[in-house]
């Protein structure tokens, strides 16, 4: 059966040639390396822009608190204030509370001069 089947044919190999294959085996395992490292970088790229959106430039609610109250303080009039302990006895000296505003007003006229030092 076997006697008519030619024993080489031209141009027909069973096995490709060695140096192309490895080639291309390497090539392509060089460009899937570098498509899953870029992949990764880009994912946690993209992970640590939307943890530095969400948590590190959100203002919390205790600060926006403190900065209204710092707002609010600067508003107020001068006044004089005395605490006292918890039994109602009066604790200390009465304290002028004067707001930044009025107090940086009431040291440019007092010791702003003309450009003069001491």
């Amino acid at each position: 059966m076997s006697e008519h089947l030619p024993t080489h044919v031209s141009g027909d190999a069973e096995d490709p040639i060695m140096g192309p294959t490895w080639v291309v085996g390497l090539v392509t395992s060089i460009l899937t390396l570098v498509t899953v490292l870029g992949v990764t970088s880009i994912y946690y790229a993209a992970k640590r822009a939307e943890v530095q959106h969400k948590v590190m430039s959100v203002r919390s609610e205790e600060a926006g608190i403190r900065r209204e109250a710092d707002r609010m303080a600067l508003m107020n009039e001068a006044h004089w204030e005395q605490w006292t302990d918890a039994d109602g006895v009066l604790a200390g000296e009465r304290t002028l509370v004067v707001p930044m505003d009025t107090a940086r007003e009431l040291v440019k006229k007092r010791w702003g001069g003309s450009g003069g030092g001491p």
